[in-house]
């Protein structure tokens, strides 16, 4: 064959990648606004997940940990995964990384403390001074690590042992904190509970000073405690708006609501009704876009669960319609627009799932494979099994995707038979 024989099938085949590539570039894209299941944990799970977390470094580096005390790791935004932490049955709780020491992660558990990981999540280690507490949240403030325990907030500096800060009359739930201000100039943070044995009518307070002192917040008006709610599920600092001052959300067990003015007055957030009256389980912020905010819920019991989205900072909320309601926890990547990775838990026959979704503003769409089965994880990405919705081909060409699978297809053949044409007229020259 001649050299520029070869060299023009090379142009060819170069042409060709380019067309598949951009086919493929166009089947990404296609997910948008898609539900997908996530791949599957070596594990049968049976309990919910309430811990994720998305590495700020690397947005497709995703950790969960489940009710076994396993920790793991997916380096590719949930499409697979493997076990990089084990402890007999000390569930993992909250997972959280900090965003003063790139590649450090902390994990709070049931009943055993803390664990440290400073290579973003492939080790671990226990960490002293919260030996059998019970640790559901983390916070960070100027250079701290602070943590939600059964016994208050403890507190870490620089990788050092935890201790106490505060709080030891309530099983803390959530933490939070708000940027420093005029009346706080080193940051507040703020911290909610579910239970507490004093006489407080919600347990909410706020420190000023990084845990040394702390102060009830005010959750009492006059139809009496807000929302007649009587746990804080979740905490978290709202965007700052064009007066400056930052809002704190606060998700009960009767709904979100918002203050503006450190408790002096508050505000139920229903988006116009989209929103219902039920406990919030998870809120989350979007990194890049910090009006989007997500607030899911499980129901608690009730037919109320869901996932919502807000792009104006709470004003209104629209469902993202997750495959399975009972939304268990959440996390959010820096990317834009945002990915969110999300648990679920059925509880009718106790079926866990994670699912992605891909936020661009769009309709929600639901995926294509059902939700899994008692005791079983969903399929990974791209994974389809025959069953009650036809075989694995007709399924896959009724995916949303279908269109940009058939374009690559089509330049991937085109490649093909360029190059045999020339083989072909290479032979008889």
């Amino acid at each position: 064959m001649s050299l520029t024989l070869v060299r023009r099938a090379a142009t060819v085949l170069v042409a060709g990648y380019g067309a598949v590539a951009a086919g493929l570039t166009a089947l990404a894209a296609g997910s948008d606004n898609t539900w997908a299941p996530a791949g599957a944990f070596i594990e049968k799970l049976n309990s919910p997940v309430f811990a994720l977390a998305i590495d700020p470094a690397d947005g497709r580096r995703t950790l969960a940990g489940t009710a076994s005390g396993t920790i793991y790791l997916s380096p590719n935004g949930g499409a697979s995964w493997r076990p990089v932490r084990k402890s007999s049955g000390h569930a993992v709780l909250a997972l959280a990384f900090d965003p003063a020491r790139p590649g450090t992660l902390l994990a709070g558990t049931r009943s055993a403390g803390i664990w440290r990981s400073g290579d973003a999540g492939l080790s671990w280690q226990s960490q002293q001074g919260g030996e059998a507490r019970t640790v559901r949240a983390f916070a960070f403030l100027n250079g701290a690590a602070l943590a939600a325990s059964d016994e208050g907030v403890l507190s870490s500096r620089d990788g050092g042992p935890w201790s106490s800060a505060g709080l030891p009359q309530v099983r803390i739930s959530a933490l939070a904190v708000l940027p420093a201000s005029s009346t706080a100039a080193n940051g507040t943070v703020v911290a909610g509970g579910d239970a507490t044995q004093g006489t407080e009518p919600l347990p909410l307070f706020s420190s000023t000073d990084g845990g040394q002192t702390w102060a009830a917040v005010p959750v009492t008006g006059p139809a009496g405690v807000v929302g007649s709610s009587s746990m804080v599920a979740a905490l978290a600092g709202g965007p700052v708006p064009r007066q400056g001052v930052r809002t704190l959300l606060m998700g009960t067990n009767t709904g979100l609501f918002m203050t503006r003015d450190r408790g002096a007055s508050w505000q139920q957030l229903t988006g116009g009704g989209a929103l219902p009256a039920t406990n919030v389980t998870s809120l989350a912020v979007a990194p890049r876009r910090t009006d989007r905010l997500y607030v899911a819920s499980d129901g608690g019991g009730s037919a109320q669960g869901g996932l919502w989205v807000s792009s104006d900072a709470g004003g209104h909320f629209a469902s993202l319609a997750p495959p399975v309601p009972e939304v268990t926890a959440l996390v959010v990547a820096g990317d834009d627009p945002p990915t969110l990775v999300v648990a679920t838990f059925r509880p009718t026959d106790h079926a866990v799932a994670l699912w992605t979704y891909h936020d661009a503003g769009g309709r929600p769409q639901g995926p294509v494979a059902p939700p899994p089965s008692p005791g079983t994880a969903p399929p990974a990405h791209g994974v389809l099994s025959a069953g009650a919705g036809g075989s694995g081909w007709t399924r896959l060409f009724a995916q949303p995707e279908a269109p940009y699978l058939a374009l690559g297809a089509a330049a991937l053949a085109v490649v093909l038979f360029a190059a045999f044409t020339y083989l072909r007229r290479g032979r008889q020259l």
